[in-house]
């Protein structure tokens, strides 16, 4: 074993992590035990219809928790989206903030808790005025029902304002308290379970082989990567496999965190810009762009990922184009679990579309983290072999 001094590095450990079947049942109990007495619940039409948002009202119900919840959540949260659950918020007399649901729903509860901390919506300032607001922060709770964009335990949400998708983060936007129940997962789809497990991968993957420097959170990718590699493919086949759902759920917890440490790479930073320009499934979008991704980045960052197929098990060979090319089979593996479009074309996007993505690229802090540095030419030239 090595060990770098090049570079100091920063740990923001996420707060406490219920993990296990039917945890979520006991919710209620444990916020009476805090002292929390009533709470805004922020999900989505569908958890409601389908009686995910009563399994958590009984809980707490039973421990004499009152609760409302906002349940307007869209499938790409939208700043109107942030707004309306701020309102909700500041309507009422709550002690706690539950976010129940993928992470649309997580990242609109940390978007309304922005709101609540600046005291504003203007979402450009959220950047710097989310960690020194003097407003105290109310007890924040995630419940995750999807496995895959690791809002649970990451600093960042992404939103979707009328012209673009933008990011904001802040250490306070991290839940303090998750509840990882594998049984609210076992209702998702196939394609969603692959397209939101795939996305957890790419956190691990891109977190891993950026230009940050952090060797706690590099260890937690290897696992993250691990757990989808084991998990993602037996929650897809078969929804029931409750081992498998709280494999994947577990990828997903990790994934974040390492993104909340290190951020990802260029996959997401080429990503966000297509979604900006057409409403698509983000593990999709992800799908498309990986393979050119790691192509490129394996022309120089080879010994990086021949390592991590070493340290995952994929292979014992010693030599670096072998591992290589095991790494990047086990990711296309996983990508084809997703059934996602070769070409942006099926994002309604032609040739004539690539000078905006790439203008928009640049604009990422995910594309500057890239491991192999990205310049608008090499963006150019990567969206161009995705047509």
């Amino acid at each position: 074993m090595t060990m770098t001094l090049a570079a100091a590095f920063t740990l923001n450990w996420p707060g406490d992590a219920l993990f296990g079947a039917g945890r979520c049942d006991g919710l209620g109990e444990l916020l009476a035990a805090r002292g929390q007495t009533s709470a805004l619940i922020v999900t989505d039409p569908g958890l409601k219809q389908a009686g995910v948002l009563g399994r958590i009202e009984a809980a707490l119900d039973r421990a004499g928790v009152s609760h409302a919840a906002y349940a307007e959540v869209s499938p790409n949260p939208t700043t109107a989206n942030v707004t309306a659950a701020r309102q909700a918020w500041q309507a009422g007399r709550y002690d706690a903030l539950i976010a129940l649901g993928g992470g649309s729903s997580i990242d609109t509860a940390k978007g309304a808790l922005a709101e609540i901390l600046t005291g504003t919506d203007s979402f450009a300032s959220f950047g710097k005025d989310v960690d020194t607001s003097d407003v105290p922060v109310p007890p924040f709770y995630a419940l995750p029902t999807t496995s895959g964009t690791g809002s649970e335990s990451s600093l960042g949400a992404v939103l979707k304002s009328p012209e673009r998708k933008f990011v904001i983060r802040g250490r306070l936007l991290q839940p303090a308290t998750v509840v990882m129940d594998p049984e609210l997962t076992l209702s998702l789809p196939p394609a969603m379970t692959a397209a939101t497990g795939f996305d957890a991968f790419c956190h691990a993957i891109g977190a891993y082989a950026n230009n940050q420097v952090n060797p706690i959170a590099d260890e937690l990718a290897l696992a993250s990567m691990r757990y989808a590699i084991d998990f993602l493919e037996r929650a897809v086949t078969d929804g029931s496999d409750l081992e498998a759902r709280a494999g994947v759920m577990m990828s997903s917890y990790l994934g974040g965190f390492c993104i909340g440490q290190k951020g990802v790479d260029g996959i997401h930073g080429l990503c966000t810009p297509i979604e900006s320009l057409h409403a698509a499934v983000h593990g999709h979008v992800l799908g498309t762009i990986l393979p050119h991704m790691l192509r490129f980045n394996m022309e120089t960052l080879g010994a990086r990922y021949a390592t991590a197929a070493r340290r995952l098990g994929l292979t014992a060979s010693a030599d670096d184009a072998t591992a290589c090319k095991a790494m990047f089979d086990a990711a296309m593996r996983l990508q084809a679990l997703t059934s996602c479009p070769e070409s942006i074309a099926a994002y309604k996007l032609d040739a004539e579309a690539i000078p905006r993505l790439t203008d928009m690229a640049l604009l990422s802090q995910a594309t500057h983290r890239n491991g192999r540095p990205l310049d608008a030419a090499a963006i150019t030239k990567l969206y161009e072999a995705m047509i």
